[in-house]
């Protein structure tokens, strides 16, 4: 699954070209663009085991069956979701970051950075995606956001989904590693010179993560379809787990060749 020719996918900005909002003065930038990519594929490497991870991506699969189901109050309790059904989406997205802050807290290594990252990123994709199907002329209801999460369960939506989550991810990688660095990056020739130049930094960096992630989208969709729909299956944890293994490496692959001009 997943292995089509997609040609050659659009890139509007490579990473170098990013990071020179940041190194304008002329200063080499080969390094830091090799060690920023490592940290983005690092981190991918690890999120296949990290829980928060796994989690989020079950319960972005498991969430839309139980919406559609015909006791969707019961379905949200027994994915751990507290409260049950929601009213709004700020009720949803509370419920599911609580259950990511519990499984967090679980871990064996608790809280750690990595986890957070995972559960931010997971919070941004599922709230982005839902603000997009709710209506916008009037006050959604209850059953609305019903109908809106229930959509997310066929292949295509799942595709979108999982593809948020993962760019997101990779998204606050690189600025989690930007920030930390900062001191290594801003001097005299090099500080970004307005607020503009730092928007338009971060824009560059969303838009290269999305890009790089749009490989993974067939094969999440296929994945979803075959496993769903053809073969009937209650997905499980361990199922993600081999998911995230596929779909990681992928954009892995896609990161490390986005190192360079086109």
């Amino acid at each position: 699954m997943g292995h089509q020719l997609l040609g050659k996918l659009p890139a509007h900005r490579f990473l170098p070209e990013i990071v020179r909002y940041l190194l304008d003065g002329g200063t080499p930038t080969a390094d830091l663009v090799d060690e920023v990519t490592e940290v983005g594929r690092d981190a991918l490497k690890r999120a296949i085991k990290d829980p928060v991870f796994i989690e989020a991506l079950w319960l972005l699969v498991r969430m839309p069956q139980a919406a559609a189901s015909s006791s969707p109050a019961e379905g949200w309790t027994a994915l751990g979701l507290q409260g049950g059904q929601p009213a709004s989406l700020s009720d949803l997205l509370v419920a599911f970051d609580t259950a990511l802050e519990r499984v967090q807290r679980r871990s064996a290594g608790g809280a750690t950075d990595l986890g957070e990252i995972a559960r931010q990123a997971a919070k941004s994709a599922l709230g982005e995606t839902l603000q997009s199907r709710l209506p916008v002329l009037w006050p959604s209801t209850a059953e609305d956001l019903r109908h809106s999460v229930a959509s997310l369960r066929s292949p295509e939506a799942f595709a979108d989904l999982a593809q948020r989550l993962h760019s997101r991810f990779v998204d606050r990688v690189i600025h989690y590693f930007i920030d930390r660095n900062l001191h290594r990056m801003i001097g005299p020739e090099r500080a970004t010179k307005s607020l503009n130049d730092v928007g338009s930094f971060n824009g560059a960096v969303r838009r290269h993560c999305d890009e790089a992630s749009l490989i993974m989208r067939i094969y999440a969709r296929e994945w979803l379809g075959k496993n769903q729909y053809r073969d009937r299956k209650t997905l499980t944890r361990d199922d993600i787990r081999r998911f995230t293994g596929h779909s990681v490496e992928k954009l892995r692959i896609e990161l490390a060749k986005r190192k360079g001009a086109p």
